[in-house]
């Protein structure tokens, strides 16, 4: 089943990733025209918000795991199980579009930033306040992990206190599932997704002016432009960091049990631990230390989680004492948070608007592959090199991409970060 849902997500992810980016699509003006935000205006300009990719696929995740649940309440069986499962990996990618759809935000912020400050120095004043904006992606990606984090710890302690059943589980699920989508019909639309009305610009001939998207694999992989190897650059560093987790857990859980005698309850009592301690590295400790270091010292703090996640790794799968891996854990986790609260900050500020979604989409999709054959490769090393081998091949993981992020991250990622936001003005 898990092999299964990884291959569903592997497809969905990328599929509603793309479809969230076309706001003229049918799915886009049937679903994406439900809600508010219509109507927006910026210095006197007028804007009609066009239907939105964002919003009609985060109603078609709503939808599908509406319909999931609904089986999963009404089926008692194996079967049942298998179908409920079927429509939440192929159609429910919605964190995927709200980082997009945080993007777009941080876009509009910081194009109103920069035109602010160009105003500024026209009119000859002094006093302006530089902002933030690579912070500011971080602390925003961070704070919708945090939530995402938080959201994993409380359900489950919520359905054990009020749901005797798996079926009334299921129906408090609906109900939650119900709110959110609520709250995605009052969701505010990015002026990016509007089309400005002014002077009577029509959105449709501007639309078959663009040209094709880099930010598919084929396009990637050609490797002709800065973004599209920026994109790449990404996407082996998510490949990569995916791949290491999946073949540590091949001996993790075994390595528990052998050592601390792990049952239920303390797997349980770990992953709450796990949980709090991410939610405080996206929510927290991310943004404070992109701002301590700054831009150019990004890299640097993005080399020093790998080298925590593989040192930390190495110290917690030898250690006979549970609090030095618990300590070692409250550090892995850590420096896993800050680096994907930094990496997704940075992925959104590299695509336009109208490809950042699809750009996520392929992302994850990378890392749903990495799920389906992380754990083969996991296996396969421990049968033929022995139990610990798995151990070594995952602080080799991270070994290159320390070696690889020294190499890469500013050439590829700062300075098309630099060139867009410049091009933006």
């Amino acid at each position: 089943m898990t092999s299964v849902r990884s291959a569903l997500s592997l497809v969905g992810t990328a599929v509603v990733g793309r479809l969230s980016d076309k706001n003229g699509s049918f799915l886009a003006r049937t679903l994406g025209s439900l809600g508010k935000g219509r109507k927006s205006s910026i210095d006197g300009v007028a804007f009609e918000m066009s239907p939105s990719g964002r919003r009609a696929c985060l109603f078609l995740g709503t939808i599908a795991s509406l319909v999931g649940l609904t089986i999963a309440a009404s089926m008692n069986s194996l079967r049942g199980l298998w179908l409920s499962m079927i429509p939440g990996a192929l159609l429910q990618h919605n964190f995927e579009v709200y980082k997009a759809l945080l993007s777009e935000y941080h876009s509009d912020i910081e194009n109103i930033e920069v035109q602010t400050k160009s105003n500024n120095i026209r009119d000859n004043m002094k006093e302006y306040s530089n902002p933030e904006p690579t912070s500011s992606r971080s602390g925003s990606v961070g704070k919708l992990g945090m939530a995402a984090g938080i959201s994993f710890m409380i359900g489950p302690m919520i359905a054990a206190a009020v749901s005797p059943t798996f079926q009334m589980a299921s129906y408090f699920a609906i109900v939650c599932t119900l709110a959110s989508g609520f709250v995605i019909f009052h969701l505010p639309l990015p002026v990016g997704s509007g089309e400005e009305v002014e002077h009577g610009r029509d959105s449709k001939e501007k639309n078959a002016l663009k040209k094709t998207t880099e930010f598919t694999l084929m396009n990637m992989l050609k490797l002709q432009t800065p973004k599209s190897r920026a994109a790449m650059f990404c996407l082996v560093i998510r490949l990569n960091m995916a791949l290491a987790f999946h073949i540590f857990n091949t001996i993790w859980p075994a390595s528990l049990k052998s050592r601390f005698n792990f049952g239920p309850s303390d797997h349980a009592r770990f992953m709450s631990f796990i949980g709090i301690t991410y939610a405080f590295s996206q929510g927290f400790l991310a943004k404070r230390l992109v701002q301590m270091w700054g831009k150019d010292g990004k890299t640097y703090v993005i080399m020093a989680c790998c080298a925590a996640l593989g040192a930390g790794r190495y110290v917690a799968y030898y250690t006979d004492s549970l609090l030095v891996m618990y300590a070692t854990f409250f550090f892995i986790i850590n420096a896993l948070g800050t680096m994907n609260t930094v990496i997704t900050a940075d992925t959104g500020a590299i695509a336009p608007s109208d490809e950042v979604g699809g750009l996520f989409g392929l992302l994850e999709a990378a890392q749903s592959a990495a799920g389906m054959i992380g754990p083969f490769i996991g296996g396969l090393i421990s049968h033929y090199l022995g139990k610990d081998a798995p151990l070594v091949a995952v602080v080799a993981v991270y070994g290159f991409l320390f070696a690889f992020v020294s190499w890469g991250y500013d050439r590829y990622i700062i300075s098309v970060k630099s060139d867009t936001v410049k091009k933006g003005s």
